[in-house]
């Protein structure tokens, strides 16, 4: 690790500005060094906010800084709240310093006995039954302060590619309109708005000793219907409906067929998105070192292949 005034590069000069503006936190007492680098493919880890290890006269902190190319995409402050609120029901780490101004969020370190998780951990039956009951029991707690559907997020995101002159593939106007039917249906089949974490990605699921589970990463987190939360799992996770369906049978007791049809469709949603946001950040993001291009390539082309499924017109009106 490094003491401040060591920095060497752009990322560390990051960290000790970030670190110059935490009150109590005396120069001598300081040490840091990078976390993670910034990687989108083929796994999605610390693209939003440079992350760090930092030691505070003995105490391990884990530190990030949001990159200012993020800053439009998140709200920093109902980041902090959501935190906190999944700290308080155990499965999220302590919020230890929060600066939505300048980005910075500072957290519990979790040991060394615990890492981000792959795909391939979700095979567990252990490790999967563990992390859907942290799911369950985060929608179980207090409502955030923030409530969302990730068809707000699409619309939003819709008109910054079009007005921000953004390059997307020809048939994004037509998989829109297909997601806004989605959207329609799940409207009108009515939902219950629970606190959900909102992020499938593995790596933003830490595992520990014997299968133990946290969450991190609240950047998307919001009330919203927490088979969303399911969907965006589901498609993270697995590739074949058998294995999706044992998601269901941890989260309900058994597989009811309409909330497997509301996750099927919340899939779909959660690819759009996340394509349009990748589209996005190639075009307006400085950081040509991040391969966002091929990202939002696979999150589109696993969209189409589930709007192409034979069964995608029985997961619209079967909710």
């Amino acid at each position: 690790m490094k003491a401040l005034g060591e920095a060497s590069d752009v990322l560390d000069r990051m960290a000790e500005d970030a670190i110059a503006t935490i009150p109590g936190w005396v120069a001598g007492e300081v040490l840091y060094e990078p976390a993670a680098p910034a990687v989108v493919s083929p796994i999605h880890r610390a693209v939003e906010s440079a992350c760090f290890d930092v030691d505070v006269g003995g105490q391990a902190l884990f530190m990030k800084v949001r990159y200012p190319d993020m800053r439009p995409f998140f709200d920093d402050a109902a980041v902090a709240d959501c935190c906190r609120s999944a700290h308080g029901v155990g499965v999220a780490p302590a919020v230890r310093h929060s600066d939505p101004e300048n980005g910075i969020l500072v957290l519990d370190r979790l040991g060394n006995d615990w890492r981000w998780s792959k795909v391939s951990d979700f095979t567990g039956q252990d490790y999967l039954d563990a992390v859907v009951k942290a799911k369950r029991r985060l929608h179980d707690g207090p409502a955030f302060r923030q409530t969302r559907s990730v068809f707000q997020v699409i619309e939003r995101y819709w008109c910054m590619v079009c007005d921000g002159a953004v390059t997307v593939p020809g048939d994004a106007p037509e998989v829109l309109q297909s997601v806004r039917a989605i959207a329609e249906a799940l409207t009108a089949s009515g939902m219950d708005l629970r606190p959900c974490h909102g992020d499938g990605v593995a790596s933003n699921h830490m595992i520990g000793p014997e299968a133990a589970v946290q969450l991190v990463d609240f950047d998307v987190a919001a009330n919203c219907d927490p088979y969303y939360d399911l969907g965006s799992l589901m498609v993270e996770a697995f590739q074949f409906a058998e294995d999706m369906r044992l998601i269901l049978e941890i989260y309900d007791g058994r597989v009811i067929e309409a909330h497997y049809n509301r996750c099927r469709l919340y899939g779909i949603a959660d690819d759009f998105m996340w394509a349009l946001w990748g589209f996005l950040c190639f075009t307006l993001s400085p950081r040509g070192e991040v391969e966002f291009t091929k990202y939002a390539e696979w999150r589109l082309l696993r969209c189409r292949w589930q709007l192409g499924d034979p069964e995608f017109d029985r997961w619209l009106t079967g909710l």
